[in-house]
Formats: C-alpha cells, sequence, structure tokens
C-alpha cells in the first residue's frame, strides 16, 4: 500500500472532516473511495464541467440499460422474422 501526501487549506480538510464524521467516516476513507471510482472511470475530473459529468453520467446509464436488457444490435435484417405472421 502506497501513502500519498495531499496538501490543502486548513478550512477544507475541517469541513472535509465534519462531513466524514457525518457519515461515520474519515478523510482518508473518502479519499480512498474516489480514488478508486475515478481509476474506473466512474468519479469525475475536478476540471470537468456540470455539463460534462452529466453528459458521462447519462453514457453510463446507456451502457448499463444495454448491458441489461441482452440487445443484440447489428443482425442483418431476416425476410422470414420480418414478415413472420
Amino acid at each position: 500500500m502506497k501513502n500519498i501526501t495531499v496538501s490543502v487549506d486548513d478550512e477544507l480538510y475541517h469541513a472535509a472532516r465534519v462531513a466524514a464524521a457525518q457519515r461515520k467516516t474519515n478523510v482518508t476513507a473518502v479519499l480512498r473511495g474516489y480514488l478508486a471510482a475515478f481509476a474506473q472511470g466512474k468519479a469525475p475530473l475536478l476540471t470537468e464541467s456540470p455539463e460534462d459529468d452529466a453528459d458521462r453520467k447519462n453514457r453510463e446509464e446507456l451502457v448499463r440499460l444495454f448491458q441489461e436488457a441482452n440487445l443484440v444490435l447489428g443482425y442483418p435484417p431476416n425476410r422470414e422474422r420480418t414478415y413472420e405472421r
């Protein structure tokens, strides 16, 4: 396991500790969770605009829905299937 050092101002650190404590966790666990999600492409970049983040979430949801539906896309049309009665 690697240790990393992050520098933040005192106000931000205090606010993060309070928010983490309200969720019964700590800042280290929050950062570890964020980094894990970030590495999997499931967390927004800090430079992402809110619109980019919404677009990314929409794409992830669309992929999830396609996977759940087990759709087969791109097969050639079949005349018998099309005019099946």
